[in-house]
């Protein structure tokens, strides 16, 4: 009976992906962190077309959790494996907290990320490296949930 409450207690934090649960009974959680994005239709003059986020300039940088793999390594956090994804950019628009705060511009479509697996106990020092959580629960809602695609990392 034990085991049930604490399965679903753990559904209810991090959702039905099962491998969310998976990992969270390792101990371990994903954290990402934008790579670059797409721009379709700039007002600044910026050419339609995919940008590394190191191209962009440090104002809108600054919008994006933009914590890299060294940073992780660097503060002893334990990164156990990398993946990529990507986040489409809907009508509603992307904020990365709440309140409306750290919301993308309209002209940004797509989102490219690094995700990165670490242990759940360096959960807060990735995101004060500027890494977001995949699970935003875990920060007492500071973050909002925030649903991306696997994807292949580019070569």
């Amino acid at each position: 009976m034990k085991k049930a409450v604490v399965l679903l207690a753990l559904l209810a934090l991090v959702g039905c992906d099962e491998d969310d649960v998976k990992d969270i009974l390792k101990g371990q959680t994903k954290v990402f962190a934008v790579s670059g994005v797409q721009v379709k239709g700039s007002t600044t003059g910026l050419p339609d077309g995919y940008y590394e986020l190191s191209e962009l300039n440090a104002d809108t940088r600054a919008l994006f959790p933009a914590g890299t793999e060294d940073l992780l390594i660097n503060d002893g956090v334990t990164v156990h494996s990398k993946s990529c994804g990507q986040i489409e950019v809907g009508d509603e628009g992307l904020c990365f907290e709440s309140g409306n705060k750290s919301c993308v511009p309209d002209e940004i479509k797509k989102v490219g990320l690094d995700v990165y697996k670490i242990d759940l106990a360096d959960i807060k020092t990735a995101a004060d490296l500027d890494f977001y959580p995949t699970l935003a629960a875990e920060l007492g809602g500071l973050f909002v949930q925030i649903d991306y695609d696997d994807i292949s990392c580019p070569k």
